[in-house]
């Protein structure tokens, strides 16, 4: 029996040894090696995790609260308990299931059986063995488990990317509430100060100094106020539905962000597309879809070959359980079975066909992917060269249009001009603010852009990934 067990110890020590997994190589980045917009030279990017990238601390306790209650994370965090539970049910695969049996048979044969009296058989059995049992000679077991390993990494790259988009998605609808609730503050304030405006017209009106059309376009520009007022109002609400959907729970008031708050955050390089787009989660993500399909040509070529499985017990066999554990019980059986494919219809062959076409599909995948992320970052750029200047001029054409309305009111009440000059110079006053909040809005919202394609500033301690200590063990880098 000792030599028996050594030598199936051996035979499971040299299984694995082959393997028929292609030689992996990372395809070239499809992209050009320097982003469309000059970079003032720089090398590396500073990408920082969210804690320091954000300076406002309502917004930091409100993505801590999405962290821990949003919806999408909590899924993406589940499927990595289940690819976690999978690659741990492949790689048991690589060694023999062990089992005890205890049984106890009892048979009456009748005297037409037995052609005499009739008799009685006992067995009394307990055994302790393995059930087919695969020799992995050619690595096809390996192949799946690397293949299960992969996917399970590329689950943990997609559960980053979720979170990563869920903070995003959360200091973007923050900054989009903020700004709303500017534009609302901005068309009360322009609706009072029409609502004056009004009145001095009506009383002008009763005087005989201003005429009918004058009193009707003060009447308008008032209604316009309070049509933006209501439509601001209710958007306000729908922003806060918004955020509360994104957090995962109710957002306490003091969280809120409010009209004259002006959220910054920190400074965002860029280094080079080499180094920033292989860092992003959903490009390592296409990558381990990858490499799991190539280890998954491995299985499919193995399958060529022989399957060795062995199936053995030892244990104790008596027809009386008081002489079930003597000397003389002792039994064993020793089964190696294997099985040679010769003609399944071209089934093998289709297999490997499938398995060398989904290798090629994860190749154009993966780039694609850095295509995405390279026009992603290249766009961010593109708008933040911009931004400065737009947000500079119009500031400039608020206050041109702030000071010609001072100067239409002082004309319109020294009598040199009539209303309409200074209802038109108050609606284009009114319109460049709007302007000018939401071109600073986008500013904001395209530097969170920018700090999220750029793989953002991923922080582990966040959400931990729920990997056992021993998961790694056996595998290869």
């Amino acid at each position: 029996m000792n030599a028996r067990f050594k030598a199936l110890t051996l035979t499971m020590t040299l299984a694995g040894c082959t393997n028929f997994i292609p030689e992996y190589s990372r395809p070239e980045l499809p992209v050009t090696n320097d982003w469309p917009v000059n970079q003032q030279g720089y090398e590396e990017s500073s990408v920082t995790n969210w804690r320091s990238f954000v300076n406002n601390e309502e917004l930091k306790m409100l993505i801590e609260l999405s962290l821990e209650n949003n919806k999408d994370l909590k899924e993406a965090l589940l499927n990595i308990v289940k690819a976690e539970a999978q690659l741990g049910l492949q790689r048991a695969s690589r060694y023999p299931s062990i089992g005890l049996e205890a049984s106890s048979a009892n048979q009456r044969l009748s005297e037409n059986f037995t052609g005499a009296d009739s008799s009685i058989s006992r067995t009394q059995n307990l055994n302790i063995g393995l059930s087919s049992y695969e020799i992995d000679f050619w690595g096809r077991v390996y192949s799946l488990e690397q293949q299960a390993l992969e996917s399970y990494l590329a689950t943990i790259e997609g559960r980053r990317n979720t979170q990563i988009t869920l903070i995003s998605n959360v200091i973007q609808a923050y900054l989009t509430l903020e700004s709303d609730r500017r534009l609302l503050e901005l068309a009360k304030e322009t609706l009072i100060s029409q609502q004056d405006s009004l009145k001095l017209t009506q009383t002008s009106f009763d005087n005989g100094v201003a005429s009918g059309l004058d009193l009707a376009q003060a009447k308008s520009t008032v209604a316009t106020s309070k049509v933006d007022v209501a439509r601001f109002t209710s958007q306000v609400n729908v922003d806060i539905n918004a955020l509360n959907i994104l957090v995962g729970t109710p957002i306490p008031d003091e969280l809120l962000p409010t009209s004259d708050q002006g959220t910054r955050f920190g400074e965002v390089s860029v280094g080079l597309p080499s180094q920033v787009l292989l860092n992003r989660p959903d490009v390592l993500q296409a990558e381990y879809l990858l490499r799991a399909a190539n280890a998954n040509i491995g299985a499919a070529r193995a399958a060529y070959f022989p399957t060795i499985a062995l199936t053995t017990n030892g244990g104790l066999l008596s027809a009386d359980l008081d002489d079930l554990f003597s000397g003389d019980s002792r039994s064993w059986i020793f089964t190696p079975t294997i099985t040679l494919p010769i003609f399944d219809w071209g089934a093998r062959e289709r297999n490997s066909d499938i398995a060398a076409t989904d290798q090629k599909i994860a190749v154009n995948n993966y780039e694609r992917t850095i295509q995405i992320a390279f026009q992603e970052v290249a766009d961010a750029l593109s708008n933040q060269a911009t931004f400065d200047d737009q947000i500079q001029g119009q500031q400039m054409l608020v206050d041109a249009y702030e000071e010609s309305f001072r100067l239409s009111e002082l004309r319109f009440n020294e009598g040199v001009d009539d209303y309409f000059s200074v209802l038109d110079s108050q609606r284009s006053y009114y319109s460049a603010q709007q302007t000018l909040i939401t071109t600073e809005l986008s500013a904001q919202l395209n530097t969170v852009t920018l700090y999220k394609v750029l793989g953002a500033g991923w922080n582990p301690d966040d959400v931990p990934v729920p990997l056992t200590e021993d998961m790694y063990l056996g595998f290869e880098d």
